[in-house]
């Protein structure tokens, strides 16, 4: 084999500590010997004394870019420098099953630009992983069908690198909000598919004023990029922020019935419920401050969000992952089998 069947994209914004759990998920992956694995880090010391397992890949690349604050620039980067066709996104805080590569390597036989994997909450355990994990990638979890969807999971999705080649002046912005790239590749006639057989475990924002803070930036966004791409007048964007708290009720009637579909125990399903009321509450007031007066600095806090992802769990899973890091930092250390 000259060419790796898949180079995978790992951005490490916070070091070897923040990446631990990710790179042994890496380790045991069934056709890791097939893949290209690319780490972009802001100098190359930060991995220094880490145990990537450079020998079980078919390479392995520590890509330097500098100081890293944006995260789809950084990822970016990396896609550049890969030489599979095929191009992976991971994060420091989704861990892959082992045969989650090989599902992607085998998905992308058929025509698609993009195919995207089944996501489970890798921390289930606090009412608010469960509800950012509601609102970001329920979608995406429990069992379901392959087949072509119209958007498929941010930051942890598969593309055909020659897909994203006339792109790539604007790549970096367009990861930075996934779905923009997304649609820009379904204007283009190409086609976007879900494999439930390539399934990770994604770890989400638990600290209460981390989760409040992330979905009011969320919201900010989201309402700038609907005020600008539909060219909104004053008049228009006046009243849709005066609207803002209608916005809570709309997504309640979507989200109460998926949260009646989850496996949550009682008192996990009363914490949900009670804290998603003041959640979508800050994402609209993001909402409408993001239409009055644009998105800000609000990509930029959300990148921190998922570059400093250990700032923003709860101090028992920090230390769980803390933990877990210093045992497998040596450069000498084996690797385990099971989890």
């Amino acid at each position: 084999m000259t060419v790796p069947s898949l180079s995978v994209i790992l951005v490490a914004g916070s070091g070897a500590t923040s990446i631990a759990r990710t790179v042994w998920h890496m380790r045991q992956q069934t056709v890791r010997n097939t893949i290209e694995f690319i780490v972009v880090v802001a100098h190359k010391d930060d991995l220094r004394e880490m145990n990537i397992g450079q020998s079980e890949f078919f390479a392995v690349n520590v890509l330097a870019v500098g100081p890293i604050s944006e995260r789809g620039d950084a990822a970016a980067r990396g896609i550049m420098a890969a030489t599979s066709p095929i191009v992976a996104l991971i994060e420091d805080h989704s861990f892959p099953e082992t045969e989650w590569a090989d599902a992607f390597i085998r998905a992308h036989a058929g025509p698609w630009a993009g195919v995207g994997p089944r996501v489970e909450n890798a921390n289930p355990a606090t009412g608010r992983s469960c509800v950012n994990f509601l609102l970001s990638y329920v979608s995406f979890s429990g069992p379901q069908s392959a087949g072509p969807r119209a958007l498929i999971p941010w930051h942890n999705s598969a593309y055909k690198r020659e897909c994203l080649a006339p792109f790539q002046d604007r790549l970096g912005h367009l990861l930075t909000w996934e779905g923009d790239l997304q649609d820009e590749l379904l204007a283009a006639g190409h086609t976007l598919y879900f494999e439930p057989l390539a399934r990770t475990h994604h770890a989400n924002v638990s600290r209460l004023g981390s989760t409040f803070r992330q979905n009011f930036h969320r919201g900010r966004v989201m309402g700038a990029i609907r005020a600008q791409r539909d060219r909104w007048p004053r008049w228009r964007k006046l009243a849709y922020a005066a609207a803002f708290p209608l916005y809570p009720l709309a997504q309640l009637r979507y989200l109460l019935p998926v949260i009646r579909q989850q496996r949550y125990t009682v008192a996990m399903r009363v914490r949900v419920v009670s804290l998603l009321g003041p959640v979508l509450w800050a994402a609209a007031v993001g909402e409408s401050f993001g239409v009055l007066t644009g998105a800000g600095n609000a990509f930029l806090a959300l990148d921190g969000f998922d570059l400093h992802r250990l700032s923003h769990v709860t101090q028992a899973e920090r230390r769980e992952i803390i933990e877990f890091a210093g045992a497998n930092d040596s450069p000498n250390a084996p690797v385990r089998r099971s989890a």
